[in-house]
């Protein structure tokens, strides 16, 4: 049937020819025709519409992109409801921040529908770690503002949504006699909301600032931005409020970018130092202090991000994000991490794309 079965840093790979036997292609359309962007000409086929990695209706002969995806050619395409982040946000006022021109393609009332590829609207490949490539996009609200005869207001709430897209960064090629492996890669969003919008979910995970090593005291959201001596210590704090005693916070990475995003450094990867840093950029709080699988605790070293250009200091706040998982034992084995005293190795993912 054309399978292979090998061993990869003691994970077992299956690669499965699309070709092979008992391989059977479903295509799912349940995507509302209102709700439903364009892939291809008027006249592409069915089978010219799936190789392009998109959607293909029988009936209306209609290609259209899988929604919530980053699409093999490599195009964010996702929706954004009018309810996503628990409060009212006009999908109307949505676009890509910095870039007033990068907005829905599709959007009323109800949804907004973006659709754009990872060169366009200054979408920076923010990191490139062994074989992945993640392309980061932020989507803002637009903040209207009323010039008033004593002063200027804004009623409108200041909602962000960061949206990331995971490619591998070369694709293995028939012609040197590797598999080839799927090259859609999968899609993260994940709204950062006003500072008094609490989650109602199970979980919920902060990223705090502690005053000291101790990670005793932390620096609330009206202090910051911080100010600090370069190469004096940052000491940061990723938190799980979770009503499971049981759950597991899994860091996926972290990295610190200018507000420019121009520019970006890898503080954690798979839950390990960036491997491709030699500077020891950040260090781990593991086995000196209480530790339980709620927190995952770390230090850098501050730094000033530098134009490419002219070689001089950016005069830009650093913002640092995090991208996680909730783990719970009870689904599947909780992945240890270098946190848990793991030495970090890479691992390739390959996920499937939906049109659903």
């Amino acid at each position: 049937c054309g399978y292979s079965l090998t061993q990869d840093h003691g994970d077992n790979v299956l690669v499965v020819d699309y070709t092979g036997c008992h391989v059977t292609l479903e295509v799912l359309t349940n995507i509302s025709a209102d709700q439903r962007v364009l892939c291809g000409t008027s006249d592409i086929t069915q089978d010219g519409c799936l190789a392009k990695g998109c959607c293909f209706d029988a009936e209306t002969a209609v290609c259209y992109y899988p929604m919530d995806e980053c699409t093999a050619d490599k195009n964010f395409v996702f929706v954004v409801y009018n309810d996503f982040a628990n409060i009212s946000v006009n999908p109307m006022s949505l676009m890509v921040a910095g870039k007033p021109g990068c907005k829905p393609v599709i959007s009323n009332k109800d949804f907004a529908i973006f659709k754009f590829s990872v060169s366009e609207c200054e979408t920076p490949a923010l990191q490139v770690i062994g074989e992945t490539i993640i392309y980061l996009a932020e989507v803002q609200t637009i903040i209207r503002v009323r010039n008033l005869k004593y002063g200027m207001i804004s009623r409108d709430n200041p909602i962000r949504l960061m949206v990331e897209c995971r490619y591998r960064r070369v694709a293995a090629s028939p012609m040197v006699g590797g598999p080839v492996l799927v090259s859609a890669g999968y899609m993260v969003m994940s709204p950062s909301l006003p500072p008094y919008l609490m989650s109602e979910g199970l979980f919920g995970v902060q990223l705090l600032i502690s005053m000291d090593e101790t990670f005793t005291k932390f620096y609330p959201r009206c202090h910051q931005p911080l100010h600090v001596f370069l190469g004096k210590p940052v000491y940061l704090e990723l938190r799980l409020k979770s009503r499971k005693p049981a759950a597991t916070l899994i860091v996926h990475y972290c990295v610190a970018y200018p507000r420019s995003a121009q520019s970006a450094l890898i503080l954690l990867f798979d839950g390990c130092p960036n491997p491709l840093d030699s500077g020891s950029t950040s260090i781990l709080y593991m086995k000196h202090l209480p530790q339980n699988r709620h927190q995952r605790r770390f230090e850098i070293k501050a730094f000033q991000f530098m134009d490419l250009s002219t070689r001089k200091y950016l005069n830009e706040e650093i913002y640092f994000m995090c991208s996680t998982e909730v783990c719970l034992p009870s689904g599947s084995p909780c992945t240890e991490t270098c946190f848990d005293g793991k030495v970090s190795v890479f691992r390739i993912c390959v996920r499937s794309r939906r049109c659903s």
